[in-house]
């Protein structure tokens, strides 16, 4: 068996410095036009050794989810040495960004992050499975530490559409069925739940690329939500996953293990409702689709 090789990973310091942005759109505009592959030939790993946990950066996070400063919301700061990670694995698979969707995500909550230390940041793209005959999911983790103690965990699952058949004859099948059926889950009443009305405002997506580093302009521009195939823009998958983090721990509830799987886009000027309870949430719209759902703890 071949050895591992460690990939490094460089975050260029912060989202907003001009080489994060410079490789950012590079990126992006590299994955819209490239033709569409699914080539997964063996496990990626990767590490940024130096994630600077900045002062500035907390307080963007919780400006941006008005969060008071006395409650301790476990933000995935990380978000932009994530996105560098996964968009060279995905140049890597050949990927055109046009067939990928954030499916799911799983974190778990070991240590308070302390602004001004420094992180190791783990990054492992383990398989690509097929799910179904024009789908695969890719699957990856994430793990911070410091000094050798785990502070955070996550398990990313993102779904390839449009599989080339020429691909998909080369990948594992998914034996598991998680899966299946998660866009049509019915709206179910939760026992003993509180609910929250949220307005979710139209710049939110800028805002929330502003501050993880999220550019991704298929959530600011009209024209280019149509071209992925959206009615209209909608905020990022880990800006829902967040702001309900925020509600949560706001709520009283102290989160040490968190799911979200991604049913439905939650659209910007819109009005949603979070049901949730001390182990399970589901976010709604107004008709009562279930936009996204999870476990807590």
């Amino acid at each position: 068996m071949d050895p591992v090789v460690i990939e490094p990973v460089y975050n260029h310091k912060h989202p907003g410095t001009l080489a994060y942005k410079r490789f950012y759109f590079r990126s992006v505009i590299k994955g819209v036009l490239r033709p569409h592959r699914v080539i997964f030939k063996k496990r990626r790993v990767g590490r940024d050794d130096h994630f600077v946990f900045y002062p500035k950066g907390k307080k963007k996070w919780y400006k941006l989810y008005g969060v008071p400063e006395d409650v301790v919301v476990p933000f995935t700061y990380s978000d932009y040495s994530r996105a560098v990670g996964l968009m060279e694995a995905i140049d890597g698979l050949g990927t055109n960004f046009k067939h990928l969707l954030h499916l799911k995500s799983e974190i778990w909550f070991y240590q308070e992050l302390i602004p001004e230390d420094i992180y190791v940041i783990d990054y492992a793209f383990e398989d690509v499975l097929q799910i179904k005959p024009d789908k695969a999911a890719m699957i990856g983790r994430t793990a911070i530490s410091r000094n050798g103690t785990l502070y955070m965990k996550m398990r990313d699952h993102f779904v390839i559409k449009d599989l080339p058949k020429r691909d998909a004859a080369y990948l594992k099948k998914d034996e598991t069925d998680e899966f299946k059926g998660i866009t049509r889950v019915p709206a179910e009443p939760m026992e003993n739940a509180r609910v929250e009305e949220i307005y979710i405002p139209m710049d939110l997506a800028k805002r929330y690329g502003d501050t993880s580093g999220d550019y991704s302009i298929v959530h600011t521009s009209p024209r280019i939500a149509k071209y992925f195939g959206y009615e209209r823009t909608f905020i990022q998958g880990l800006c829902s996953a967040n702001l309900i983090m925020s509600k949560l721990c706001m709520a009283g509830i102290k989160l040490q293990h968190f799911t979200i799987t991604f049913g439905r886009p939650v659209f910007m000027d819109s009005t949603v409702y979070l049901y949730f309870t001390e182990r399970e949430y589901q976010l709604q719209d107004e008709d009562d689709n279930v936009l996204c759902f999870g476990k807590i703890n």
